[in-house]
């Protein structure tokens, strides 16, 4: 069940009438973005902050771990993948793979410095899962705001490509420390930096190789069907299919999702497909890519109201924790962006390096992982820091990266 109560009302539980309201209530927020003209993440925000406002979380509703890492992730990372052009990333991947791996350590690294004054009695590996859960960034409002700019492709690409990346690397992240922070059983919660980067390597590799896997056999089931529903059943399918078998096999969900969404993207939509089933397929992502950010987003209003009310985000600890935090953030993306845009020359254009550097929005998965943690103190102290992160973070730079854009002049570079 995607919210677990006790109620029924009829034939509708309690659960289905919160489910279904959710849904209503991010196509008005959706609708309202769209007559205000502001991207509909940020307008997601103040509806969370609304939900924590007005007490409008339903009682008896439990966010389980269960339903934000297999219902909501796979979606996220799918329809990214599905989206980012291989011929262009691969001119890109130095910068990406600099941005998504050492840069993503950096973050987690700098973010656990932070924030672990905050923490009390919590050790180094709580504050080291907070950095991960931070790792991710959004780029659906820079996004948005560069396709209207008429920036080149080659910027785009980078950016979403090192979003995508840096996802998957933090995500894995994530759920290793977040094993070794709740360990099942009667062991105590240690991780050395070798069975890290032993596991992380484990994980990741085999991720990847049934990405391929699972990709490729809907590829070759792909060319063989020529009916534009059925193939998009498959691609559901796949999304879901990948992330659960993966992680039921000991591999990263997380990489197999993005492995397969990148195959489909790239080649199923190019040589599998007609024009139909691929307008099809891209309507329908999409649209499921703006229900799951729009829930998270309200999930996190209950979690806010759960644990106070929005009154706990302006309380003096939690104030100064974001600070920290996102001072800690922007310092880590400095020291990764412009050195790679030094060593790398010629081949960004003037004012790219400003951009990229503050296009490192945080949105929906940051949010989805920290609702994923284990009810308890520690979720209670970093739910609260973890939304002032992304609060200000896309009021701040998402209402500002647009000025910049024009300010720097990316849109008339080549």
């Amino acid at each position: 069940m995607m919210l677990a109560t006790a109620e029924h009302h009829g034939v509708v539980s309690t659960t289905l009438t919160t489910f279904i309201s959710l849904l209503a209530f991010a196509t008005v927020i959706g609708v309202f973005a769209k007559f205000i003209k502001v991207p509909y993440t940020i307008a997601l925000v103040f509806a969370g902050l609304l939900v924590a406002v007005l007490g409008a979380a339903p009682g008896g509703v439990v966010i389980t771990q269960e339903l934000i890492l297999v219902l909501l992730l796979p979606p996220l990372l799918f329809q990214a993948g599905l989206h980012l052009d291989i011929e262009l990333l691969q001119k890109k991947a130095v910068p990406v793979l600099i941005l998504a791996i050492p840069g993503v350590l950096v973050s987690m690294v700098f973010v656990a410095f932070a924030v672990r004054p905050f923490l009390g009695d919590h050790a180094w590996l709580s504050a080291l899962l907070f950095g991960a859960m931070l790792a991710p960034t959004d780029p659906i409002s820079v996004m948005a705001t560069l396709k209207t700019a008429n920036a080149p492709n080659r910027l785009k690409t980078l950016i979403e490509g090192e979003s995508l990346f840096n996802d998957g690397t933090g995500v894995v992240l994530f759920l290793i420390l977040l094993a070794a922070v709740f360990p099942t059983g009667d062991h105590e919660s240690s991780l050395s930096i070798v069975d890290g980067v032993m596991q992380f390597v484990k994980v990741a590799g085999m991720g990847i190789v049934l990405g391929l896997g699972f990709g490729l056999i809907a590829f070759w089931i792909l060319r063989r069907l020529n009916d534009h529903v059925l193939e998009n059943a498959i691609t559901i399918v796949l999304a879901w299919g990948s992330f659960i078998v993966a992680e039921q096999t000991g591999a990263s969900g997380v990489i197999a999702v993005v492995v397969a969404g990148l195959i489909i993207g790239n080649y199923g939509t190019k040589l599998a497909m007609s024009k139909q089933t691929v307008q099809t397929i891209n309507t329908f992502w999409e649209s499921v890519d703006f229900l799951i950010n729009s829930i998270v987003f309200l999930l996190i209003g209950f979690e806010l109201q759960d644990i106070g009310g929005v009154e706990v985000l302006f309380k003096g600890n939690v104030l100064l924790a974001v600070g920290a935090t996102f001072l800690a953030i922007m310092l880590a993306r400095a020291l990764m962006v412009y050195p790679t845009a030094l060593t790398i020359g010629k081949q960004w254009p003037k004012g790219w390096k400003h951009v990229v550097f503050w296009s490192g929005l945080k949105g929906s998965i940051p949010l989805a992982l920290v609702l994923g943690l284990p009810p308890g103190e520690l979720k209670q102290t970093l739910v609260p820091i973890a939304f002032g992160v992304v609060l200000v973070s896309l009021l701040l730079q998402g209402l500002t990266v647009g000025p910049l854009i024009r300010k720097t002049g990316v849109a008339n570079a080549s």
